[in-house]
């Protein structure tokens, strides 16, 4: 199935920021499928506006997010997305459009936890905590973007499809 037509809705999926590198960041689309958690790189670095020289100001402003920052989607970037929506979301090509995509089976997940504390360095960015999830060899933490519910999210990944959005699926 292609990206392109998966119908992204309410339970089927997550937009979320995850730290690599002790301080860089990249944004995901997280689809959650039956047997799966496919995460799909959707925004590079993002950084708060700010900083006291011109070129840190200048550096910061490219970087950040604008508009409506309670709507998770305003952290996807269409130059990711394009390249994303013609390939196969269960073939192996599409894990390869960038380095940073994953795939998590199910089968594979020992625990799902979520921590509704604040990240540190998140600047004005809204989120709603952190969802973990563990497998033998990694514990990934997602940070919960905009107005998304992190405790529906890690109910979501478990299974539970009565959880609710509150912001509009747009793309």
């Amino acid at each position: 199935m292609l990206l392109r037509s998966f119908e992204l809705k309410e339970g089927n999926f997550f937009i979320a920021m995850e730290y690599y590198g002790l301080i860089l960041n990249r944004t995901f689309v997280v689809i959650i499928l039956n047997d799966r958690l496919i995460g799909l790189k959707v925004s590079g670095a993002i950084s708060a506006e700010g900083g006291h020289n011109p070129f840190t100001i200048a550096a910061t402003r490219a970087l950040a997010v604008k508009g409506d920052l309670q709507n998770p989607f305003a952290y996807v970037k269409q130059k990711y997305t394009r390249q994303l929506l013609d390939e196969d979301i269960l073939g192996s090509a599409i894990l390869k459009v960038d380095s940073a995509n994953f795939e998590i089976f199910k089968r594979d997940i020992i625990e799902v936890t979520y921590d509704a504390r604040k990240k540190w360095g998140m600047g004005p960015y809204p989120h709603d905590g952190k969802v973990y999830v563990k497998t033998a060899g990694k514990t990934r933490e997602f940070i919960i973007l905009g107005a998304q519910s992190g405790e529906d999210i890690r109910r979501w990944i478990l299974g539970d499809k009565k959880a609710k959005m509150d912001f509009a699926v747009t793309v």
